[in-house]
């Protein structure tokens, strides 16, 4: 079985890159198509085509592939040539997207593996080119809210959507979304995201001399994370007298809604903003923070989490998205509705309130569900079993 993924940049993100891995180790062989970004070490059984980013490079990357094709599939050729050229206004953008679909259509393969939704829209041209079955990954933000601010997004979701041949849905949230842009039911398969086993080794490194007690949040500034509601919570916090410290690690500038809210709220001393860290690094603040704490409006499951959960540090979430297929209330962490500081903060007292052996409880019903239902091995079993059910119909 030859298996092409795309996801865009090589390499890419985490946890693509860990199902690349996982794949590979089951003996699927691995056709890696996207833009260079940087060096990559795989093993024997995966194939890296990428595409180069500098313009001479991608120039003559196109001129070579483009011969390549003309002489295997000369209307194949042609049809990506005009599909393409009417597409993208601008040189530049042709250029690009030329060099990008090129070396997918020269190399065999039995499944292409999109990783991003939004390539149904960018890139149409590969359901009528590909001979190979299609199968397209639904993840957070590309299902849950960009179709719903971007007409042409979610016209393209529901053109396409049903000519796809299967799916994978990180959650049954994302699944039920998916369904409403036209999506057949029966070929979405949810296969929950996986966590490094590593974390599970790990455990709360915090120094018991400090009294404080550490809340952190993770992620880049979006109003979809909600960080105006987990300050809300932390004004709340600072009223009942609580002795605490709220640390937001997040890429990107930070919104003057927050600055605002900071001052507003008399937090300076409380409220620490850290720009994004490499994950090493953002692991080991992790480890020495007392709780975590996700105040998004919406997700998909998010992966910071299930790392929470893994490296014994507990968690208090919104219910949004699929958080409550991984959290359970008051079991492996605490889980609240969405919009409401109240509530959040009721949860973090709860937890400050709890003796050590009842908040190690949840720490290690935490640990448990990571380990039976987020693992590196179920995951990749089910991608082939995905994958073999595919070629099979």
């Amino acid at each position: 079985m030859k298996v092409a993924v795309y996801s865009g940049n090589i390499p890419s993100t985490t946890f693509i890159e860990n199902l690349i891995k996982g794949l590979e180790n089951n003996g699927i062989d691995i056709l890696l198509f996207g833009k260079s970004k940087g060096n990559v070490n795989y093993g024997k059984n995966v194939k890296v085509y990428a595409t180069p980013v500098s313009q001479l490079p991608l120039v003559l990357f196109i001129i070579r592939n483009s011969l390549i094709l003309l002489m295997k599939d000369a209307g194949k050729f042609f049809k990506a040539y005009m599909s393409v050229r009417k597409k993208n206004k601008s040189t530049g953008a042709f250029v690009k997207n030329l060099g990008m679909i090129l070396p997918i259509l020269i190399h065999k393969h039995d499944i292409f593996h999109i990783q991003w939704a939004k390539t149904v829209s960018q890139n149409p041209e590969l359901f009528e080119l590909l001979d190979s079955k299609i199968i397209l990954s639904l993840r957070g933000a590309h299902i849950n809210y960009s179709p719903l601010t971007d007409k042409k997004l979610s016209d393209a979701y529901r053109k396409y959507f049903p000519e796809i041949d299967g799916y994978h849905a990180v959650s049954e949230a994302i699944k039920k979304e998916t369904v409403k842009y036209g999506a057949s039911e029966d070929k979405i398969k949810v296969i929950y995201s996986s966590v490094n086993k590593d974390l599970l080794k790990l455990n709360s490194e915090k120094d018991p001399r400090v009294k404080t007690f550490e809340i952190i949040s993770i992620g880049r500034f979006h109003w979809k994370k909600g960080y105006h509601y987990a300050l809300d919570t932390m004004k709340i916090l600072k009223d009942k007298k609580v002795d605490f410290r709220y640390t937001i690690i997040a890429q990107g500038k930070v919104p003057e809604e927050i600055l605002f809210l900071i001052n507003e709220y008399d937090l300076h001393d409380e409220v620490n903003i850290i720009p994004g860290m490499k994950f090493d690094d953002l692991i080991k603040r992790l480890i020495r923070s007392d709780m975590l704490i996700l105040p998004s409006v919406e997700e998909g499951i998010a992966n910071v989490v299930l790392e929470s959960m893994a490296a014994g540090v507990p968690v208090v979430t919104t219910d949004c998205g699929g958080m409550n297929e991984a959290v359970e209330d008051k079991v492996n962490g605490y889980i609240v509705r969405i919009r409401e500081p109240e509530l959040m903060a009721d949860k973090i007292l709860d937890y400050i309130s709890r003796d050590d052996e009842s908040g190690y409880k949840i720490v290690k019903n935490a640990k448990a569900t990571i380990e039976n239902k987020f693992s590196p091995e179920r995951q990749i079993k089910e991608f082939a079993d995905l994958y073999n059910t595919i070629l099979s119909k």
